[in-house]
């Protein structure tokens, strides 16, 4: 008859810190490639309308990292940092090693990471995801039969996991397509050019010593081809952003000049404004749309 082996606090944390460390690391590596999609797109000044998605139409490759988050210890109960640490998941009744669906409901609640750390310094062996999941935590015993992984019940775990985080994600997709639906689509073919030509000199005649503008007119937009679509870019020779005070006089005289050609509710559009230096650029986009919100 064997006494049965407890793990304590510090090896506990020591092994949550760890996973965290090691699978928040995992993680980003997935959401690399969205970041830099995205952050290439951000120092691009041109004039198409802010694009919502931060990570490039990447997110949900993103996603994966998190989802093998929650299957950490779906191999035979053990993690990068239990199999570090000499721990392993089992099944609190039983004893035997933790179903990979179990050990993937037990990591759902790492969620709430800082109180599940507050539970385990009370409870070394069973977390909250523990109790839920019906597993605990042992050192690990190599004595103990180590089943023939189950990659079946590991695939459903992915499977499971990512349609978490999908879940997760709806809301904030809500809110992209409510900003996406606030995004104007101009027709091409009115593209004015002659319109642009003379916005481009009324600045400069007017704030040339100021900044350089970059105009581009669309006669027609759908949904009501009564307005124009204008969009401005302004190159600022000095830094008018970094404080709002600065940024309230480049707009208090840039705005009511541009109204001059185009009189409000005649055009929906935007102005860019942008200050350049040399490896770093700052922008503030100011929309310009006096359309009634559906």
């Amino acid at each position: 008859m064997t006494t049965e082996q407890k793990t304590n606090a510090g090896t506990r944390i020591g092994s949550m810190l760890l996973d965290h460390i090691a699978m928040t690391f995992i993680a980003m590596i997935f959401f690399i490639p969205g970041m830099i999609s995205g952050f290439s797109a951000a120092f691009e000044i041109n004039h198409e309308q802010t694009n919502p998605d931060i990570f490039g139409g990447l997110s949900y490759v993103g996603l994966i990292g998190f989802t093998l988050y929650f299957c950490k210890d779906c191999i035979n109960g053990r993690s990068i940092a239990k199999r570090a640490l000499k721990l392993q998941v089992v099944e609190n009744k039983s004893g035997n090693v933790a179903s990979p669906i179990r050990c993937f409901v037990r990591n759902i609640f790492c969620i709430l990471w800082p109180i599940e750390v507050i539970v385990t310094l009370a409870s070394p062996s069973r977390r909250i995801g523990d109790m839920v999941a019906g597993t605990r935590v042992i050192p690990f015993n190599p004595e103990l039969e180590q089943p023939k992984v189950n990659f079946a019940q590991v695939g459903l775990s992915i499977v499971l996991a990512y349609g978490l985080m999908v879940l997760v994600m709806l809301p904030f997709e809500g809110l992209k397509s409510k900003m996406e639906s606030n995004r104007v689509s101009y027709i091409e073919s009115s593209l004015n050019e002659n319109s642009a030509n003379e916005t481009e000199q009324l600045f400069a005649d007017s704030l040339g010593t100021y900044l350089t503008a970059d105009v581009r007119v669309y006669d027609k937009i759908e949904k009501n081809e009564e307005l124009k679509y204008v969009s401005v870019i302004l190159r600022l020779n000095e830094n008018y952003l970094d404080s709002d005070n600065d940024y309230e006089q480049i707009k208090s005289a840039t705005v009511p000049l541009l109204l001059t050609k185009f009189p409000e509710k005649t055009f929906v559009g935007q102005i860019k404004y942008v200050y350049q230096q040399p490896g770093s650029m700052q922008t503030r986009t100011l929309p310009l749309d006096w359309r009634e919100k559906e």
